[in-house]
């Protein structure tokens, strides 16, 4: 055996193992794309103003933004992608409650601490038949309501008026229906450094606080003009708490509660940490993906690949006889590579990435069969076999590499210009042309000079 056959069957050897270490066991090591996994697919309309109009850079932060929200809520393998001029398309794989991620990705969160000028009654709450004795205490309760209402509509319009002729003041309602009428700005959501889920001393879910100096500054002087006098905490335009002020606070944390659950407060937390976003959006699309339609989609997928690997692999044995064992075990290499390139590069199998895998069986005997066709005609010219096996080779390996590297070019432009699951089977189709040609020119090659040293009849 020449140096050069034992090189490529030691790279062989090599590539081998490597591949069966990186794929065995398969459960678990293949990330699962939205179509798949399941999960929910949301698109969001970015929706500027005259003072911040929508821009490119502007849509780039946003994405930022969203990104690290996604990221420390723990989602693996999202896909964050720009749809136009103002929208973005995201995928959440494995997300089992699109609302909870929903809230998370379309909340503003701009956070502000401010003076309240005044606080007003909030909106009582409709009355039931059903809690009271008798249609005296019933209508009596009505009549209480009614005069609530008015004094609280006239509140409001107080506070709307006081809003209208002093710029420094604005309304705001709580998270009950309470009207505030708010002053000073004292610290934003700008001057945080970080902010976690917790607990208060009623160990009701709270959000702890942490500012950087300036905020802490600013912070502590707030505090220290309204001891016994109320600050309100603002969420997107809404107070959800306003606290007394019992002392100065200093250290530069403060403490977040309101009626959230716990979930609530750690999506609150992360949307802290991350940011606000530069715009405020607007939900165009919001759909989940059940794992069930995944499930069905992995079983097709892999039923169609299983059975038309195995019709080419009959088509090679039938019509090349014993050099189609070397066809086979070629293509059965480049698809073990090509699993094993994925799993190392944690790329997401998607729906169309199966179709890629499927296309690649056809791929990698297609340049087997360009590389016999030829050596037919090298032997059927008065070559001995082996000539007609490196001339074969060597006039075949043109056409190959051409061919290959026209379906790379197509694949890098549907990447560039896809979206999703178009960028999926893109990436799988480059992937399976790559192993495709290393099992046409190294394993095949390889494999024929064995068995034609050994078998010297073999017919072409």
């Amino acid at each position: 055996m020449l140096r050069r056959d034992k090189l490529r069957l030691g790279l062989i050897a090599v590539v081998l193992i490597l591949a069966l270490l990186a794929v065995f066991p398969i459960e678990g090591r293949v990330k699962l794309g939205l179509d798949l996994k399941g999960g929910a697919h949301i698109i969001l309309l970015a929706k500027g103003t005259d003072q911040t109009p929508v821009t490119s850079d502007g849509i780039d932060s946003l994405m930022a933004v969203l990104r690290n929200r996604i990221d420390q809520y723990g989602i693996v393998e999202p896909q964050i992608q720009r749809e136009g001029s103002d929208r973005v398309a995201i995928d959440l794989p494995g997300v089992e409650d699109p609302d909870a991620a929903l809230e998370l990705l379309g909340r503003t969160a701009v956070l502000e601490f401010r003076q309240v000028a005044e606080a007003g009654p909030s909106m009582p709450p409709p009355v039931d038949r059903k809690n009271y004795r008798s249609d005296e205490d019933y209508n009596r309760a009505l009549q209480n309501i009614a005069s609530l209402n008015a004094q609280s509509v006239l509140r409001i319009q107080e506070f709307e008026e006081k809003a209208k002729s002093d710029d420094s003041v604005m309304t705001a309602r709580g998270e009950n229906g309470e009207v505030y009428l708010l002053g000073d700005l004292y610290v934003t959501g700008k001057d945080l450094t970080d902010a976690w889920p917790t607990r208060d001393e009623l160990q009701k879910p709270a959000v702890s606080l942490r500012f950087n100096s300036a905020g802490a500054r600013a912070f502590e002087d707030a505090t220290a003009i309204n001891i016994d006098k109320q600050i309100a905490i603002v969420l997107d335009g809404v107070v959800i708490s306003a606290p007394v002020v019992r002392a100065r606070i200093s250290g530069g944390e403060a403490q977040i509660s309101g009626n959230f659950t716990y979930d609530e407060a750690i999506r609150l937390s992360v949307m802290l940490r991350a940011g606000n976003l530069p715009f405020e959006v607007e939900v165009l699309e919001n759909r989940s993906v059940g794992p069930t339609l995944g499930e069905d989609s992995i079983r097709s997928g892999i039923r169609s690949g299983l059975i038309g690997a195995a019709l080419v692999v009959v088509f090679m044995l039938v019509y090349y006889g014993s050099l189609g064992i070397a066809a086979d075990i070629a293509m059965t290499i480049s698809m073990l590579m090509l699993v094993a390139i994925m799993i190392m590069l944690k790329t997401t199998l998607t729906l169309p990435g199966i179709g890629g895998i499927i296309l690649t069986i056809g791929m990698a005997v297609d340049g087997n069969i360009l590389i016999y066709e030829r050596m037919r005609e090298e032997f059927r010219s008065g070559k001995t076999i082996m000539a007609a096996l490196d001339s074969g080779f060597r006039k075949a390996l043109v056409v190959i590499l051409d061919s290959n590297v026209t379906t790379l070019i197509a694949a890098a432009v549907l990447f560039y210009f896809g979206s999703g699951p178009v960028r999926g089977f893109a990436v799988t189709l480059s992937l399976g042309v790559l192993t495709s040609m290393f099992g046409n020119i190294i394993v095949t090659r390889a494999l024929l000079q064995i068995m034609l040293r050994v078998r010297k009849n073999i017919a072409l």
